[in-house]
């Protein structure tokens, strides 16, 4: 299942430390959510949870999903929405009660299993949480995600051979799928293959074209082929997302000036030191960009 809403976008987290677009999100509602197919009152405990939750108020939302929870004990939404919050803050135990509580009514639900293995891959679990994810392969024939998540396991292990093939499966199973395309194309720039990463990471932006990790990747890809002018579009819409991160403003101050565009690259200088003052580089780049500038008006 794919994200699309900015609600449900805002909601994912990432399966597993480091590795980027790798999702096991939160299946949300305002009135009703396409991934659920319940309806829920606006103003329900559920629905204020999810509110919290985008805020990033977690123990009001954790406050909310409990009180859904007492007024419906099988409101297994609001319980897998509970476990997510205690996983967010590193509460593994209590985030592994929840996400059991749900697959005990719902021993096929695809992300309580996946989000459960990712719980047993932090606690140094692996053989569990290959189970875990097997199951939920099995589960969910028709979707990407707990292939990709396998992958992503793999990925981490630096097992890159299987890592791609449980990607690869993911797009066979669902040609759309972002974190599948996303996990290929960073195998293959790994590997050199830069027209491979450079198509898998366009077709994962096409299902996700927010996704900074992805934007960076394929910005990188178009660097490496000497495309200035495609990894200046990728940055800028990047640095939209993450304005941040100085190092991302002094790589795009370098392509602006490739390309000669002296007045941009300056700005993005202005950028990087506006996030970080301390910065050494910033102030000879800006100098010599200066003293190019001042030569061309002459």
């Amino acid at each position: 299942m794919s994200f699309t809403t900015k609600t449900q976008r805002a909601q994912r987290r990432t399966f597993l430390a480091g590795l980027p677009g790798t999702l096991c999100g939160l299946c949300v509602v305002v009135v009703i959510s396409s991934g659920c197919g319940t309806y829920s009152p606006l103003e329900s405990h559920y629905n204020r949870g999810v509110e919290y939750y985008d805020q990033g108020r977690l123990p009001e939302a954790i406050r909310e999903y409990r009180l859904a929870l007492e007024d419906n004990p099988t409101h297994y939404r609001a319980q897998f929405n509970l476990a997510v919050c205690f996983h967010d803050q590193g509460k593994l135990d209590e985030a592994a009660v929840e996400y059991e509580a749900v697959l005990r009514h719902q021993p096929e639900n695809a992300r309580a299993l996946v989000s459960l293995a990712s719980v047993r891959v932090e606690r140094g679990k692996d053989g569990e949480a290959l189970a875990l994810l097997e199951r939920a392969a099995a589960a969910d024939r028709d979707s990407g995600f707990p292939r990709s998540a396998r992958g992503a396991y793999y990925e981490r292990k630096g097992d890159f051979d299987r890592a791609l093939e449980a990607y690869r499966e993911s797009v066979k199973v669902e040609p759309g799928h972002g974190p599948g395309h996303g996990g290929i194309a960073r195998i293959l720039l790994g590997r050199g293959d830069l027209d491979g990463a450079r198509l898998e990471f366009d077709r994962a932006l096409a299902a996700d074209g927010d996704d900074v990790s992805l934007l960076l990747g394929a910005a990188e890809v178009r660097e490496k082929q000497q495309d200035a002018k495609g990894a200046t579009l990728l940055l800028e819409r990047a640095l939209v997302h993450v304005r941040d991160r100085a190092a991302l403003w002094l790589r795009l101050a370098a392509l602006y000036e490739a390309q000669g565009r002296l007045e941009d690259a300056i700005a993005a200088l202005w950028e990087a030191r506006g996030v970080d003052p301390a910065n050494a580089a910033v102030g000879p780049r800006l100098k010599t960009l200066y003293g190019r500038l001042a030569d061309t008006e002459k």
